[in-house]
């Protein structure tokens, strides 16, 4: 780090040939290589080739995002009648967490490992006060890789205030290494997404869409109706399923690698992202990443929970414990 602090990077492998590397810097991870039909393997996700790209990172390429994923209207929220302001770089809105959210700190890190895994345990403490959320959180997030071909990424919290929090993952994917992710095929067990403004910030509204271009309940290739959006996907779909249950979410085909990822959660709603804003930034092997060549499936609460008491509160209080997961499961097409 420019102030001289010595970051980490872990590498976890399973018997099946998959390699995952993540640095405590960010939570991030760097390189998601997996076998495709054939057994070669390629690293399916966006990222850089050295580290200093990543201490800015606009695109939050692999990155754990917090307190808050997501947008928070007007950067501000009440809790019991006190008014909170988010830091922002935005007009009418804060994003992912302030202007240096959790993608932006060293994370305490240790190997995690149990039987038949390999894992990293990070840790962060995020004072009271820090990017204008309230309360003292602790945060330990725990990557996990087991021999069936199973990423876990389990989520905690405490805090000694009431505070709101939405912790997800950023990587972006891409199943094929091919300049586009049109020709992957995409189901999304959900039949509604939620109405948004010019901001993408929720009305509160809920909108069926069946039939319609955001209809992904049954598989079909992401670029068939994508022209039909303004820019791309970048929208939450919200689950029908029980309160932290741990149910299946999602699943992608890549038909050039046969390579198939499934995911589950027990988080209630997942933002559906087609990159729509990488344009012309270096990326690995010297590449120049453009639009829609990557997607994200970002499992979170709903957007903005904290300013929508219809949704599923994000709100974290001194007797609770947060506790989410997302396990992303790979395999070849049979």
């Amino acid at each position: 780090m420019p102030d001289g602090t010595k970051i980490k990077e872990f590498t976890l492998r399973n018997k099946h040939g998959i390699i995952i590397k993540i640095l405590n810097f960010g939570g991030i991870i760097t390189s998601l290589m997996i076998p495709d039909k054939n057994g070669i393997t390629d690293d399916i996700v966006l990222g850089y080739d050295h580290f200093e790209p990543y201490i800015m990172n606009p695109p939050y390429f692999g990155s754990i995002i917090g307190r808050v994923a997501n947008r928070i209207s007007n950067s501000s929220f009440t809790i019991n009648g006190e008014t909170f302001n988010i830091n922002s770089r935005f007009n009418g809105y804060a994003l992912h967490g302030g202007i240096e959210g959790f993608d932006k700190k060293v994370w305490e890190s240790k190997p995690y490992i149990i039987d038949g895994e390999q894992g990293v345990e990070l840790n962060y403490f995020s004072p009271d006060g820090e990017e204008g959320f309230p309360g003292n959180l602790n945060v330990r997030v725990i990557y996990r890789l087991n021999d069936n071909n199973e990423f876990f990424t389990e989520y905690f919290a405490t805090t000694d205030k009431a505070t709101h929090v939405n912790l997800t993952n950023h990587s972006y994917f891409n199943l094929s290494g091919k300049d586009t992710i049109h020709d992957h095929e995409l189901l999304i067990l959900s039949d509604k997404i939620i109405e948004t403004d010019n901001n993408y910030l929720p009305t509160g509204k809920y909108i069926n869409i069946k039939g319609s271009p955001f209809d992904f309940i049954k598989m079909h290739a992401i670029g068939n109706r994508i022209n039909e959006t303004v820019v791309g996907y970048d929208h939450t779909y919200v689950f029908n399923k029980l309160d932290n249950e741990l149910s299946p979410a999602a699943k992608i085909y890549d038909p050039n690698s046969e390579r198939v990822m499934e995911v589950f959660t027990t988080y209630p709603s997942m933002q559906f992202y087609t990159a729509n804003y990488i344009d012309d930034i270096k990326g690995k092997d010297g590449k120049t990443y453009k639009n829609h060549e990557a997607f994200c499936l970002e499992t979170q609460m709903l957007p903005d929970a904290a300013n929508h008491s219809e949704f599923p509160t994000s709100l974290l209080s001194p007797d609770d414990f947060y506790s989410h997961v997302t396990v992303l499961r790979f395999g070849i097409a049979k």
